[in-house]
């Protein structure tokens, strides 16, 4: 400070101004008053500035004295300050320290000496943070206020005893009353008076200083209609902490509730149907993933629907369908358009189920945002459909063996008779060719009788058939074949195995052929097993052999006509005794080795207890 005041000696032409301001009484103002102080002649030059001034402009000594205080100041009306230098009135200026980018608010107070003014002390306040800050302000109540203005949701500020002080246009358009209506009282928009506990109960709260969100009731607008809303209800604070407000922020969820009960009830539909129908049903995402299988999965494909969540929807798809799949599917995705396609998927137990999809693409605003997959098993209308065209083949091959026998039982019979009247007349020598032709003559008798009962089934004499006696006769009939071929036959039957209701003699028939095969696929020292059991509501006859086997392959055509295993069948017997079982309500199933042998489960329905037995 001292180096200021000998430059300002050195370069003053004011000497009664530099008089006055080396005073004792005006230098202890300029040393330690807070505030930042200029002293300047009536031209606006500076003459002394003190130690304040470093705050604003951190070092005075880049300023040199008796320079213009425009150097320091840009006056935001610089014509008004150096228009009254010479006033003995105090005026007020704002401007700025552009170096520093200070806001300053300018206090020009006048120098008097005799009555006359002999320069100004200039007072500068840096107002930089609170211009700052109420500019600040200034936006946010612009903002707010532009919030409150054009929000949707009815918006309220209560005084602490409770009554509306403030609301937005919104609140009129919700609840139909005007704001003079509202203004000055209490809430006056709940359905009836049970309700003004509620109230207390959220102002409570709030006035403990908590929040309270989301908070869903009913209120009651002016035409007496109800409408559901949620409330979000707050304390406001001032600048020192104190509550001194309450804030109510209510939307209008009336339609949302109506649509959200509308999806409730549409989802719980697609639920109940998706859960309970036979065919399964799954959702994928965009990229393919399970987000939804139906409970129905465990009935066809033999795993629980959460197994299949999270992985990709054809994870389990034959390998041969895969590739035709992925590009089906891709191209849907891109068409937008359901596409339909059969393929085979592993069961849980190993085995390849036919199944046929229909996909169906989710679009919403314009975007798939999921794929709906319906499948449903083709198994049982797979083998409907074979069965149809077996039924077909069988019609035609009963209309072909009625012909067939009727056209060559006739000449049969003739050739029957010649051939024995030749064969009782014959040499010793030509008695051997006789009983050959009348051999083979037998065979086509044997298989003219099968096509006849093709043709003309017998009609069966239902009643109750024990199975242990029925075998027993069997067994009796076998016995010899099973000796000469030595084969050995073991018995298993369990006792007191309740009868089936069956016809006798077919029965007989179909199980003796089952029999023979299984002998005749053994060979000698080889062994076949009888079992009789009660499984459930049915009687199990199983039949096994430790013979040649089926290969795979062979397995799904056993049973239809003209195919058989044996060099001289015609596959016809198999035929015919599936069609007894299949007559009696029973089921066959065969399975088979290649060289291991073949087993035969035949299951007949017991007699229930009260049956009609006709």
């Amino acid at each position: 400070m001292m180096q200021v005041n000998e430059r300002f000696r050195r370069t003053s032409n004011n000497t009664e101004l530099q008089q006055l301001l080396h005073t004792d009484g005006y230098q202890s103002l300029f040393d330690y008053s807070s505030e930042a102080i200029l002293v300047i002649d009536l031209e606006g030059r500076i003459l002394h500035m003190n130690r304040a001034c470093q705050t604003i402009f951190l070092n005075t000594r880049e300023y040199d004295l008796n320079t213009s205080i425009e150097h320091i100041v840009e006056f935001d009306d610089e014509s008004s300050f150096f228009n009254t230098l010479s006033s003995t009135e105090t005026a007020q200026f704002t401007g700025t320290n552009s170096s520093l980018n200070r806001k300053l608010e300018i206090n020009s107070i006048p120098i008097i000496k005799d009555n006359q003014v002999a320069g100004r002390f200039v007072q500068l306040k840096d107002r930089t943070d609170e211009i700052e800050e109420f500019e600040q302000l200034k936006a946010q109540k612009g903002f707010w206020e532009s919030y409150l203005d054009h929000s949707g949701d009815a918006i309220g500020l209560f005084d602490m005893n409770g009554n509306i002080v403030k609301l937005n246009p919104a609140t009129e358009d919700i609840f139909l009353y005007t704001r003079e209506e509202l203004l000055g009282n209490g809430v006056i928009t709940i359905p009836d008076e049970s309700y003004r506990k509620e109230v207390d109960f959220l102002q409570r709260k709030v006035k403990s200083g908590k929040t309270v969100v989301a908070y869903e009731t009913v209120r009651k607008r002016k035409d007496g209609k109800l409408i559901n809303v949620e409330i979000t209800h707050s304390p406001i604070y001032d600048q020192n902490g104190k509550m001194i407000a309450m804030a109510n922020i209510l939307r209008d969820i009336t339609e949302r509730k109506k649509a959200n009960m509308k999806l409730r009830e549409s989802e719980a539909k697609y639920r109940l149907i998706a859960e309970n129908t036979a065919d399964m049903i799954r959702v994928l995402d965009v990229e393919g993933k399970v987000t939804f299988a139906s409970p129905s999965h465990e009935l066809v494909s033999g795993r629980q629907e959460n197994h299949y969540e999270g992985i990709d929807g054809f994870h389990f798809v034959h390998p041969d369908d895969l590739h035709s799949i992925k590009t089906q599917y891709q191209k849907m995705l891109e068409a937008r358009e359901p596409i339909h396609f059969e393929y085979k998927e592993i069961h849980m137990d190993g085995e390849w189920i036919e199944l046929e999809a229909q996909c169906t693409p989710v679009i919403n605003q314009g975007e798939i945002n999921s794929v709906v997959m319906v499948i449903r098993d083709l198994t049982e209308r797979k083998q409907t459909e074979e069965l149809l065209r077996n039924s077909d083949k069988l019609a035609v091959i009963g209309q072909m063996a009625a012909s067939i026998a009727h056209e060559i039982r006739n000449p049969l019979t003739s050739l029957k008779g010649f051939l024995q009247f030749f064969h009782s007349n014959s040499k010793d020598v030509e008695k051997d060719h006789y009983e050959l032709m009348l051999s083979e003559l037998e065979r086509i008798n044997l298989i003219v009788n099968e096509f006849l009962m093709i043709a003309k089934p017998q009609t069966a004499q239902y009643k109750e058939t024990p199975m242990d006696t029925l075998f027993s006769h069997l067994l009796s009939l076998i016995d010899s074949q099973a000796i000469m071929e030595n084969i050995e036959i073991t018995t298993d039957f369990e006792e007191g195995l309740p009868a089936v209701l069956g016809d006798e003699n077919q029965l007989k028939q179909a199980f003796l052929n089952f029999i023979k095969n299984a002998l005749e696929a053994t060979a000698s020292g080889g062994t076949v097993d009888l079992t009789l059991k009660k499984e459930g509501t049915h009687i199990c006859i199983r039949i096994k052999d430790n013979g040649c086997g089926i290969p795979k392959e062979n397995l799904e055509n056993l049973g239809k006509p003209f195919f058989s295993t044996k060099e001289t069948g015609t596959g016809l017997g198999l035929m015919i005794s599936q069609k007894i079982i299949s007559n009696h309500k029973g089921t066959v199933d065969i399975t088979s080795e290649d060289s291991k042998g073949t087993t035969v489960t035949i299951k007949l329905p017991k007699v229930s207890k009260g049956i009609n037995k006709k």
